[in-house]
């Protein structure tokens, strides 16, 4: 983790002296509140904004991916490894937070399916048992 803030001073330092910063910097800097994003627990209240925020910035680094284009410096190899690094971790925080929204579902439909049994305990009950109906005129 440390490699990461040497990796973040050094291109701060080469975006100070040219002015200019290059795409692989943007999707660095993109993917690394994307981690601290999904490493941060969250509420179910808080769910939903914190979805939205990660769509946002998938959707801007999507963007500047696009804009990355051979060939790197050293310093753009790096700042490209710690990416890497960073993606798997991503990834596998995107597979526990999808269990924890479809367990969150699977609650929901039980909690909504009792409920509605409390409020219509016949509803599904048969009423034809015993009948006779007789198709004649």
């Amino acid at each position: 983790m440390e490699t990461g803030h040497s990796i973040k001073s050094s291109a701060a330092a080469s975006t100070r002296w040219t002015g200019v910063v290059t795409a692989i910097q943007q999707v660095y800097s993109i993917t690394e509140q994307l981690f601290h994003l999904l490493t941060k627990l969250v509420d179910k209240d808080q769910r939903e904004d914190h979805i939205n925020k990660i769509t946002e910035l998938l959707d801007e680094r999507e963007q500047h991916v696009l804009q990355v284009k051979a060939p790197f410096s050293a310093d753009d190899k790096k700042l490209f490894n710690q990416v890497v690094a960073w993606n798997e971790t991503i990834e596998k925080k995107f597979v526990v937070l999808k269990q924890q929204i479809q367990q969150d579902m699977v609650q929901l439909k039980k909690s909504k399916s009792s409920n509605q049994q409390y409020t219509n305990p016949y509803q599904h009950v048969s009423t034809s048992d015993g009948m006779f109906y007789d198709k004649r005129k």
